[in-house]
């Protein structure tokens, strides 16, 4: 089972996730955002797609910063990361940086669960070379 964590400082968005990609067949496991030590918490979680805000207000890091540290690991140099945000400016800035960033890739809040599942398994595919 693909394990997947989700990091977010929305209490109600992160159990609504672990329920989805619960149900979709995945093993979810959600880090409050707000944590001083989410980096410990997602490495303890060893997961294969990390889903994180973009923007979390009580953290001193932010989604990207939270996603660039944990590949900067060797256990997760393929650690493949789905930012998600409703704020369309930012994400679509960062979007034209990622071009060149193997197994990233952006989703718009709100997103349906198709979405979601068709971004996480193509996420998967582009991590393991297919």
């Amino acid at each position: 089972m693909t394990r997947v964590t989700v990091v977010n400082d929305d209490p109600e968005f992160l159990e609504l996730m672990g329920e989805v990609l619960q149900t979709e067949g995945f093993e979810a496991t959600t880090i409050d955002g707000d944590r001083a030590d989410v980096l410990d918490h997602i490495r303890t979680s060893r997961p294969e797609v990390l889903i994180v805000d973009l923007r979390m207000e009580g953290n001193q890091l932010h989604g990207w910063d939270v996603a660039q540290e944990m590949r900067r690991r060797p256990a997760f140099e393929a650690l493949a990361v789905l930012l998600c945000s409703a704020d369309l400016p930012a994400l679509h800035a960062l979007e034209a940086q990622l071009q060149e960033q193997r197994a990233v890739a952006v989703l718009p809040k709100p997103f349906g669960i198709d979405q979601l599942t068709r971004a996480v398994r193509r996420l998967l595919a582009e991590s393991s070379g297919g």
